[in-house]
């Protein structure tokens, strides 16, 4: 993906760490993203898919209340072909082979560099195309 198409994506980052939403946000921004909307919980983030039908999901593992993986079985019953990566500080083998029982799109380890982001995007899209 290029920069100018990036700039035409919206993105839905949802992690309850702060400091992880803004460092995931300042990478895609690094990368061209222009339209992010930000959640910390299952409840916000489910509000931003009814209302952006974002392009991509940057979902974390490990969250409070409601896990990275109850969320996305939520947010694809509201828009099922969202294309959704996980994102986490995991470096669990069982963390990325439930992230594919899942049926997630794409898979990256914190913290993220832009050039990891970019062709995890890239390839998350077109596994997410394919499925369709």
């Amino acid at each position: 993906m290029t920069q100018d198409e990036l700039s035409q994506c919206s993105f839905l980052v949802v992690d309850d760490d702060e400091l992880q939403r803004d460092i995931v946000t300042s990478v895609l921004e690094r990368i061209g993203g222009t339209r992010i909307f930000v959640a910390s919980d299952s409840e916000g983030a489910c509000a931003l898919v009814r209302q952006h039908s974002p392009d991509f999901v940057l979902l974390d593992i490990y969250m409070p209340q409601v896990d990275g993986f109850a969320l996305l079985d939520q947010l694809r019953s509201i828009q099922p072909r969202l294309v959704v990566i996980m994102v986490t500080g995991s470096h669990s083998p069982s963390d990325f082979g439930k992230s594919m029982d899942h049926r997630v799109d794409g898979f990256c380890i914190k913290p993220v560099l832009p050039d990891i982001m970019l062709k995890t995007l890239s390839t998350a899209r077109l596994r997410r195309q394919d499925l369709n």
